[in-house]
């Protein structure tokens, strides 16, 4: 059994991080890798890539770190995976914000918590069906959601096929959904051929 005390020095380590942090972090405090691997085992951390930890009992606001990122973002669009869940389209819970900015723009500084991923987009396909809403008070830019269905098709083998087939599948379903403008959306991306052939599985 794992001693109380580190177990709530690590807890600490995490909440400072809102819910992440590195194992350098963590051996930082004295924390051995075999604590580590003990607390993953018993399910308290997840580890989301090499070398980076969740942890499960935090409580996230989405939200809230959605105007903040945005805020370190200043010129980046919420897209793919995190448009997706904004719009409630997808059962995936994405461990990292998902941005994009113009392929030509400056580079932003990103911090190590909470992980922010940008996708660089050539202009057009980043000026392309911009919308704006409001979060607690801010306005945050974000695409629409035949943008956000039609990036999720692009980056289909980055993202999962699966997930990408659950979001088409659910804004389908839903009753304001355009598909007019969906289809338009993929002409003018260039994805057409590849949305049509998954209409005609799924519709």
């Amino acid at each position: 059994m794992m001693n109380e005390e580190i177990r709530n020095k690590i807890k600490l380590v995490f909440d400072r991080q809102k819910g992440f942090a590195k194992t350098r972090d963590m051996t930082n405090e004295g924390i051995s890798n075999y604590y580590i691997r003990q607390l993953e085992e018993l399910g308290d951390i997840i580890k989301i890539k090499q070398g980076l930890y969740r942890h499960l009992q935090y409580e996230f606001n989405q939200h809230e770190e959605l105007i903040e990122v945005s805020k370190i973002v200043p010129k980046g669009v919420i897209c793919l995976l995190s448009a997706l869940s904004f719009y409630e389209l997808t059962t995936h819970n994405p461990w990292e914000y998902q941005f994009a900015i113009y392929r030509g723009g400056k580079k932003p500084v990103l911090p190590d918590y909470p992980p922010v991923r940008i996708f660089y987009f050539s202009e057009k396909q980043y000026e392309n069906e911009i919308e704006e809403v409001e979060i607690d008070g801010n306005r945050v830019k974000i695409y629409s959601r035949e943008k956000t269905i039609c990036d999720i098709i692009r980056y289909r083998e980055k993202i999962g096929i699966d997930i990408m087939k659950e979001g088409l599948r659910n804004y389908l379903q839903l009753a304001d959904k355009n598909i007019t403008k969906l289809v338009t959306c993929a002409e003018e991306m260039r994805i057409k051929t590849v949305l049509l052939k998954y209409l005609e599985v799924l519709l």
